[in-house]
């Protein structure tokens, strides 16, 4: 798994040859570590906020009752909203971002576990509309090679944005890649979320293939679902 560790990580191993001009001043306080079930109460609703929408329409409930199902889901171990597979960067021992992503085989691990742990948390009739929901989403979203390193989520919180620690956690993101010899970075994101798109883009990512169905559009008014994807070697 890789986030087994609840160890800070030293952010000299991934500092040298890259350039991050507004970081710069905050480099000497940042930690980087490993997420516990404790972050709960702060790393959820950051997630969350990554993609409300879509989060939504997945736990097919309102934006409200979705983040409280995320919230709880994400104490449980090892499924792909686990705060196992969850990175967050620290300053001055304050959190203020994470990241969330596995290698392939792992990714298909979280996946089926996600299931178990839905059903734990949501009420029995929610059940037969979330499978609804997810078999619609599960039209949309694109399989992944058992040689890429997908990519959840990177957020960081609205009063530390604009400093360069989003593009600090995305070469976090490829140094994890590398290290599980991934060949390519891959990601979701709505159509609507042209500021993220750009983001990615200026990251050295680009679209591979848009998709959407009706009832995606119609439930979460979010357009559709891009692929995106940054080939490391």
């Amino acid at each position: 798994m890789p986030f087994e560790e609840t160890n800070p990580i030293d952010l000299r191993e991934f500092t040298v040859g890259v350039k991050f001009m507004l970081l710069q001043p905050l480099i000497s306080n940042l930690t980087l570590r490993r997420a516990i079930a404790g972050d709960g109460n702060w790393a959820a609703p950051l997630l969350f906020s990554i993609c409300p929408a879509l989060f939504s329409y997945i736990f097919a409930s309102t934006s409200e009752q979705a983040q409280d199902v995320l919230q709880q889901a994400f104490v449980y171990p090892g499924h792909a909203f686990s705060y196992e597979h969850t990175c967050v960067i620290e300053i001055q021992g304050q959190p203020v971002g994470l990241m969330i992503g596995y290698p392939a085989v792992i990714k298909r691990q979280a996946d089926e576990k996600v299931h178990g742990v839905m059903a734990r948390i949501t009420p029995l009739r929610k059940l037969p509309r979330i499978l609804i929901n997810v078999a619609d989403f599960n039209r949309i979203k694109q399989d992944i090679s058992s040689e890429d390193y997908y990519l959840l989520g990177v957020g960081i919180l609205p009063e530390f944005r604009n400093q360069g620690l989003g593009t600090y956690l995305l070469a976090q993101v490829e140094a994890q890649a590398q290290a599980a010899d991934c060949q390519a970075i891959c990601l979701d994101i709505t159509y609507i979320n042209s500021c993220g798109r750009r983001f990615f883009e200026r990251n050295g990512y680009c679209i591979t293939l848009s998709k959407t169905t009706d009832r995606f559009e119609q439930f979460t008014r979010s357009g559709g679902i891009h692929r995106m994807a940054k080939y490391l070697i």
